[in-house]
């Protein structure tokens, strides 16, 4: 293991994975950070603690399990790590999706460490394939928004902007945390020539109009209708005018043609599409972290 000038956290959500899969991309960044947290929400009969532990023996050490059988989706583990990263003295949190893999780890640390001790107080992600579609030109590029999984945030990030937002459970999570971050007066900084591989949602095309989509049932269907609208009406005045544009067909007007023309469950997906869009107006936004 390379010797590190920082002290970093691990985080990783776990909702019932393929234990073989989920152990193989975790060994990838494991030995290069100093503590892993397994945060479960998957069902305790589906035992994946003792599936994915038997797999990892020689990483057993590096690892703090958390799981009571409960799904609590991903804001709430942030907010976990992030008090036992300050209780513990860590400088830096790595966020992690089960399904991500890195092309090299150890390099995306020490690209981190370099800019992180020369001063730049960034919120730093690597370029995700698959995601990210622009081309390079630098091996820093500022961006405006995140996924989660690869990124890695200073603690005095988030004790700036007192951890995430638990409205957004999971969807819009790393949207509203970039944006909290940036109002806080940070940075977010892609270091380009570090990558991560990233599977969203269960991605299928339909024969139909060769429609693209992510197929999510009925549950997320209503959760992102529901939390991009509250982020829309939280941070208005922060987006562009092309940003408003694309929230609106991205997650509501193309949704809509996708249930109607490549997805199964229409009248089902159609109703909680329609009820996600009601409860998101209607949100108390004082409820909301700013």
């Amino acid at each position: 293991m390379t010797t590190y000038n920082t002290k970093m956290l691990g985080l990783v959500t776990l909702y019932n994975p393929n234990p073989q899969e989920a152990s193989e991309n975790i060994k990838r960044y494991i030995h290069d950070i100093d503590k892993l947290i397994i945060w479960d929400n998957s069902p305790i009969e589906a035992n994946i603690k003792q599936q994915v532990i038997d797999l990892m023996t020689d990483e057993k050490d590096h690892i703090v399990w958390h799981g009571d059988g409960q799904n609590k989706c991903i804001a709430p583990a942030i907010n976990f790590a992030w008090e036992y990263a300050k209780e513990q003295g860590y400088d830096l949190l790595l966020i992690m999706d089960q399904d991500s893999h890195w092309a090299n780890f150890s390099f995306y640390r020490e690209k981190v460490e370099h800019y992180y001790l020369t001063g730049n107080k960034w919120t730093f992600v690597p370029y995700i394939a698959g995601n990210d579609n622009w081309v390079i030109f630098n091996e820093v590029h500022f961006k405006r928004v995140f996924i989660n999984s690869g990124t890695i945030i200073p603690i005095e990030i988030l004790n700036a902007i007192d951890g995430a937002d638990e409205t957004f459970a999971l969807d819009a999570l790393d949207h509203d945390l970039a944006i909290r971050i940036q109002k806080a007066g940070y940075q977010i900084a892609c270091i380009t020539c570090c990558m991560l591989y990233h599977t969203v949602g269960h991605p299928k095309r339909s024969r139909f109009l060769n429609l693209f989509t992510n197929d999510y049932g009925r549950e997320r269907t209503y959760s992102i209708a529901k939390t991009h609208l509250i982020k829309y009406r939280k941070h208005k005045s922060w987006f562009t005018a092309y940003e408003k544009r694309k929230i609106f067909k991205e997650y509501y007007m193309w949704k809509l043609i996708r249930i109607i023309f490549a997805e199964e469950d229409k009248l089902g997906r159609l109703k909680m599409l329609i009820k996600g869009i009601w409860d998101g107006m209607n949100y108390d936004l004082k409820k909301t972290k700013r």
